[in-house]
């Protein structure tokens, strides 16, 4: 099974429509963090580094991470998503 980690912040509207949007998968770990970096613990920009996403969600968020691929923002999260629904219909079939 893939790793995939939604990186979103705090009181962000695209990072909320994209939770919303992936519901309640269990397969997505969903980290949350404070909006103003600078409000962040050391373990927090550690780990966002180790997933090498610290420079995109310095401008943007959300971001799904998928094995080592980043999806940036809300309009290619839903596509990924979509097409992963199509591709589990075209096995189902």
């Amino acid at each position: 099974m893939s790793k995939k980690i939604l990186f979103s912040l705090e009181n962000c509207v695209k990072c909320m429509q994209t939770r919303n949007l992936l519901g309640e998968r269990e397969d997505i770990e969903f980290v949350t963090l404070p909006h103003d970096i600078s409000e962040w613990t050391e373990e927090q920009l550690e780990f966002v580094r180790s997933y090498d996403v610290l420079e995109d969600l310095k401008r943007t968020a959300p971001i799904l991470w998928v094995d080592g691929e980043k999806k940036i923002g809300y309009l290619q999260i839903r596509k990924w998503l979509k097409t992963l629904e199509e591709n589990t219909k075209e096995t189902i079939f």
